[in-house]
This record gives C-alpha cells, structure tokens and sequence, in this order.
C-alpha cells in the first residue's frame, strides 16, 4: 500500500518587484527562487532583528526580575499604595491642616502610625490619608492636626485600634508582588470611575 503525498499548493512569490506563482519546495518557502530571496533580504532582516530584540528585552526583563532586591519589591508596593491613596482623597484637603484639596503644592500619603514604628500598618489604608507636603516631610505629619481629623474621617474605635498593639506582619515578595498589583488595579479603576 502507497500513501500518495499531497502535493503543495501554488504560492505567489513575496518579492514585490516579481509576483510570480511557484510550487514550494520548502516549508515556510516565500519566495520563488534565491534571486528573489537576495531581493527582500533586509524586509526579513528587520522583522528578524525586531524580532530578536524583542526576545532579548523580555529575557533582560526576566533576569532583571531574578535578581530584584526585596527592597524594590517593597518600594514598588509603597509606591502603588501611595498612588491610590493620594487618588482616594483627592477630594479631601490635608489630613493635618485642613488646606483645600485645590492646593497646588505637592500631596503625600501620610501615615498616622509611622513605617518605622508599626511596619505592620504600612498598607492599612485607614493608616494611610491624602496630606500635604508640609505637614508631612517638615512637620513629621503633624500628628497633632492629623488624630483629630483621623477621629472623624475613620472614628474613634478605628484610631485606638491602630493605637493599640496589633500582630507584627513581615512581608514575602509574593505579598509584595500582590500588594502592588491590587493597588495598580485599584487605582486604575479610581480613575476610570473619575473620568
């Protein structure tokens, strides 16, 4: 018994000076003869040289990402968390003195209960308010402006729960990796909701 092969169909020669139709004698054959293979040569090229650019760029990227510190994970996170925060409050005017959300100067996510002291309230968003650069970066928050209006932005019960002692939380890369992804989301979707 014989097993007849199909017989490939008529291609058109992908050299645009040419056009010719011929039967391939290859896989993947596009052109019909080494004439016109020489002629699109630096087409192919470009398409191969994007092509390994592109695989070089997501290896770069990967390698990147193997030899991250923990700390940037950390910094990507805080970042995203910041982002979404000063997005939530953008109608609120400074946690610490009251200046209008139309003030033109720089906003920060201030912490009411600081990094340093409570790592586990880092991205506890009821931590966590829209206030301006002063009363955070010169002030060291303000504190004393900042837990009055924190009583009635979150209540009473919420404050002495963050005063009070809580469970110290240490963070994998996987949580970090988790945090920054559900705050980017967040925040995407606080913006679409304002626009």
């Amino acid at each position: 018994m014989t097993i007849e092969r199909k017989q490939p169909k008529p291609k058109t020669c992908k050299n645009p000076d040419c056009r010719a139709s011929f039967v391939p004698q290859r896989l993947g054959q596009a052109v019909c003869n080494y004439t016109c293979g020489l002629a699109i040569k630096d087409v192919n090229a470009n398409k191969a040289r994007k092509a390994i650019a592109d695989v070089g760029r997501k290896e770069l990227r990967a390698a990147k990402e193997r030899v991250k510190p923990k700390g940037q994970y950390m910094r990507e996170a805080q970042a995203a968390f910041n982002a979404w925060v000063r997005l939530r409050d953008a109608a609120l005017g400074c946690v610490s003195c009251n200046k209008p959300a139309t003030w033109d100067g720089q906003w920060h996510a201030s912490h009411f209960r600081s990094v340093g002291s409570s790592p586990e309230h880092r991205f506890n968003p009821l931590n966590v308010h829209r206030a301006c650069s002063v009363c955070n970066n010169h002030l060291s928050g303000n504190i004393l402006g900042y837990q009055p209006e924190l009583i009635r932005r979150i209540g009473a019960e919420a404050v002495e729960a963050l005063l009070g002692p809580s469970e110290p939380k240490r963070y994998t890369i996987d949580d970090l990796k988790a945090i920054t992804a559900d705050y980017r989301a967040k925040t995407r979707e606080l913006k679409r909701a304002a626009a």
